[in-house]
């Protein structure tokens, strides 16, 4: 009788080094797709509203729509920031009274929530790009 030789399965050819590389590639390529897929569900981590951090002389960007305003807070001389803080009325509601006796005043900024409210009031900033 003659003996049948043992079959070779796919990964017959591989070495256990070899196994171990693609298993290891493997896994980075699913870490790399799980960080991308993180990133586009959470987002970048500057969008941030610093709305509640403003204070008179600072300089933001609105990040956010007209409707919900988001500010971040930049430097005047940023060419990005669009606004000057004039006034930040922390226990102001209405923003037509906080903002009614601040000259040069365009615009204004509320917030209301469960950790207080605060309106502060801005103009366009005359400082940006500026060096």
């Amino acid at each position: 009788m003659s003996q049948i030789p043992p079959q070779r399965g796919p990964n017959a050819s591989y070495t256990p080094a070899q196994i171990r590389r693609n298993r290891l590639i493997f896994l980075g390529v699913v870490l790399v797709i799980a960080g991308l897929v993180a990133f586009v569900v959470v987002g970048p981590h500057d969008t941030k509203d610093q709305s509640a951090t403003l204070k008179a002389g600072d300089c933001f960007q609105n990040i956010g729509t007209d409707k919900a305003a988001k500010a971040k807070k930049l430097a005047c001389t940023d060419p990005h920031a669009d606004y000057k803080v004039l006034k930040m009325d922390k226990d102001g509601v209405v923003d037509t009274f906080s903002c009614s006796d601040v000259p040069g005043t365009s615009g204004s900024l509320t917030e209301m929530g469960a950790g207080g409210s605060f309106v502060v009031c801005f103009k366009e900033n005359d400082e940006k790009g500026k060096k």
